[in-house]
């Protein structure tokens, strides 16, 4: 029709396309890296199948995962002008302790599967750059050695486990070792069906009893250090996770130590107005459950306002 504008042939290229991570041509070092995205294929050329997959996947087919990376990728900054921005202090304070930057270490086990140092190695780049360290139950280093090693202030996250006497061992030795806070993971109650590490498991030639003893929650946490001098035989539980967990753990939890509380894995507003001790949500539902409201769109509904203090 006359007096139409003819559409564009092709949409304007992509910036990225100029020069897109190429697989083929990976960092030698870290000071060669643009952004974090380009460890990932390191690790995945040079950590056997079975240990990258663990590490890399979610949950699922990866809903979650993939939901959270695109919903912060629609954040944008509002920066506002003519401000002095010659010393930019980027540092935070939480519980009274003050970090150089916001940016913390989550909780991952067995990192001597990575590194013959494991948790160690993490603690000193946590004390060089001054960030804050969570250690995990399932950590190859204890707590008592975390805390050593980045220098106090390691959080030690919980994997309560069905028993509370359990759960409390591994409490109380966390703060003897001088942990601060006890975050709990709330979310993982039930087993977790991770496609991507069953898929990669498959490729991976080893022999997986060679280093994991087969068998119940005794054997799992015969070579976890922070298990050191529980019996979990004696528990008699099937495994280790939490689905007997209820409100009542927390306000027990609460009466038991001195630390403060965390609760990890949070989602939902109504259960951060029923936590009675502080509320953090962390991204490891990605790792225990499909959820259909990716965790960067459920955290405004949440409507918590500030970190409580106990």
């Amino acid at each position: 029709m006359a007096g139409e504008i003819p559409a564009p042939a092709r949409r304007f290229p992509d910036p990225l396309n100029w020069a897109p991570l190429d697989p083929e041509d990976l960092i030698k070092s870290p000071d060669e890296a643009i952004n974090v995205f380009d460890f990932e294929p390191v690790c995945r050329k040079n950590v056997p199948p079975a240990h990258f997959g663990y590490m890399a996947s979610g949950i699922d087919d990866e809903v979650t995962l993939r939901a959270n990376r695109e919903g912060f990728q629609k954040f944008q900054l509002r920066p506002r002008r003519l401000h002095d921005v010659s010393k930019v202090d980027a540092s935070v304070e939480i519980f009274g302790v003050k970090y150089d930057s916001p940016i913390g270490i989550a909780p991952t086990g067995g990192n001597r599967a990575y590194d013959p140092d494991g948790e160690i190695a993490v603690a000193n780049a946590a004390k060089r750059g001054n960030h804050l360290q969570i250690l995990s139950t399932q950590a190859s280093t204890s707590i008592d050695d975390a805390n050593k090693a980045r220098g106090g202030n390691v959080w030690f996250q919980l994997y309560a486990s069905p028993s509370w006497d359990i759960a409390k061992a591994l409490v109380k030795r966390a703060e003897n070792a001088g942990s601060p806070v006890v975050a709990v993971t709330v979310d993982r109650v039930a087993g977790r069906n991770q496609e991507t590490f069953t898929r990669l498991r498959r490729q991976d030639a080893r022999v997986c009893s060679d280093c994991h003893e087969p068998g119940g929650p005794d054997a799992a946490t015969r070579t976890k250090p922070n298990f050191a001098g529980i019996d979990v035989a004696a528990a008699g539980v099937p495994n280790l996770l939490s689905a007997n967990m209820t409100w009542d753990f927390v306000r027990r939890l609460r009466d038991t130590t001195r630390m403060k509380i965390v609760l990890k894995g949070i989602l939902a507003h109504e259960d951060a107005k029923l936590a009675a001790e502080t509320v953090w949500s962390m991204r490891s539902s990605c790792r225990t459950t499909a959820v259909a409201a990716r965790i960067t769109a459920a955290r405004p509904s949440m409507r918590c306002p500030k970190l409580l203090r106990r």
